[in-house]
Formats: structure tokens, sequence, C-alpha cells
């Protein structure tokens, strides 16, 4: 495919952020999204709002060989379906841009220009309202799109994606100094063609330390701090030993907590 072109626990680790919630489901949107007509019953949230706050947003999506079912992992596609437009909705989201997990996320040709959520009208003639729910429609088609690029790509850089999506809302974001919020639809089984989280052993915080140490050499910490990070599949691969989930949760823990100083928020599916 060629590139995209401008075309369980709940669990937060840092403080609360007022509004903030998980992000929840919205029945009717499987078909809704797959057909990129987007929406929840209601009409979008207005900016005209006194007091109504902006937010940045980014999607992370998940195109590795395990984000194609539920039966082998995270259905990526059915997670988008059911929880993107709920997320936009429920963190205000002003724009929305994009970043795919690949085996070289950072150098991925699938793109996507941020989608505009707010438009301003051009004419007098012009509903504010119906370029909102148009400017959702194509955040969703997008959504899918960059989806399908990625698992033309496959692998599983989610470090390079988490840092690829940083790096893009620092530099797109507004000059209204919102927050930046990111939603993550994948498992975060990291394996690219220099780190296999599965063959590392993680039992211990040495050997943890370790890992994390081998995973940032020559790599970039994502530039996530104080951005509040939203995922949906986090350790959902049912290869995935039982025994092994403490060990991948410290691990994430160290890299997305400690040390890049995000606000962490996993699904409770």
């Amino acid at each position: 495919m060629n590139a995209l072109l401008p075309v369980r626990r709940s669990r937060a680790a840092g403080p609360a952020r007022g509004h903030r919630a998980p992000v929840r489901t919205c029945t009717a949107l499987v078909a809704a999204l797959t057909l990129g007509l987007a929406g929840c019953s209601g009409t979008p949230w207005s900016s005209d709002d006194k007091g109504a706050e902006k937010a940045s947003c980014g999607l992370v999506v998940d195109g590795s060989g395990s984000g194609t079912s539920d039966d082998t992992g995270v259905d990526v596609k059915k997670k988008l379906q059911e929880t993107l437009l709920p997320f936009l909705d429920e963190h205000h989201c002003s724009s929305l841009a994009y970043a795919p997990v690949t085996a070289s996320s950072w150098n991925s040709s699938c793109r996507h220009s941020p989608v505009d959520l707010d438009p301003e009208p051009r004419t007098s003639t012009e509903d504010r309202d119906v370029l909102r729910q148009r400017a959702r429609n194509s955040a969703a088609a997008a959504s899918i799109e960059m989806l399908n690029c990625a698992r033309e790509q496959n692998g599983s850089d989610v470090l390079g994606a988490l840092g690829r999506i940083a790096q893009t809302l620092r530099e797109t974001r507004d000059d209204t100094g919102g927050d930046m919020v990111v939603l993550a639809v994948s498992d975060f089984e990291q394996t690219d063609p220099e780190f296999r989280i599965s063959k590392e052993p993680l039992t211990t915080k040495a050997e943890r330390t370790k890992a994390v140490d081998k995973l940032l050499t020559g790599r970039k910490l994502p530039a996530l701090k104080g951005m509040d990070l939203y995922t949906v599949g986090y350790g959902k691969n049912p290869t995935r030993k039982p025994s092994t989930y403490e060990g991948f949760d410290q691990f994430w823990t160290e890299i997305l907590t400690t040390r890049a100083k995000a606000h962490v928020h996993h699904d409770d599916e």
C-alpha cells in the first residue's frame, strides 16, 4: 500500500486529571466507523462553551500480526470502532494526530496529517456542528486507513510509535496550551528487528532494568512527559503466560511512568 500522505485493570500512574475518565464503549459504532460515518448519538462537544477545554489528541494503531483478531491478540480494528469516538468526546479533542505501530515505527511511510476536529466556518452559511461532524468522520476513516497501511508493514515497534506520536503532538500543538492526550490501541508486545520483549527475562528488577536499557540503547525515550496515555489492549496477547504479566507490566511502567513521566491509564476490559 502506498503511504498515507496528507490525504486491566484500570490504573492511573500519576495524579488524577480533573474530568478524565476511562475510555468507554459507544454502541452502534462498529458499522458506523467501518463506513467512516463517525458518531455517537448527540452533538460533539462545543468549543464555544465557556470553560470547554481543548486537547491535542494522538492515536497509535498497532498493525502487527497480533492485532488482527481477538483470537490472536487484540482486534485493533474492532477496538478502534468501539473506543475512538468516545475518546474524542471525553477528552474534548480539538485535533487528532496519528502514528502506526510497524517494524520501524519512526520511519514508517504510513502517514496522515492531523485532523482539525473543530474547524472554523469559512462562510456565514456554514454550520459549525456539521463541520465538526464531518471532521469526526474524516478522523475515523483515517484511523482505519492508517491501520490498513500499518498491516502492510507488520512488526511491532511500540516504543517508536509512542515516540513518533509524542513528537507530532508537540510539533503541531496549537497556542491554547491545552492538554496532550494519546490513545494507544495495542497489546504493547514490542517485537521489532532488534528487540523482542517475549525473549527477555523480566522477573527481577535487575532483569527488567537490563531489558529497558537494552531497548532504549540507540533510541529516543518517548517525549510523553505530562501527557495522558490511555491504552486499549495492553497485555492482551494470548500467547503471554500469566506468570509473566507482572514483569511485562513493570517493564512498561519503568519506561512510560518512571522514565518518560507520562500519566498512564490502562483499560479495564
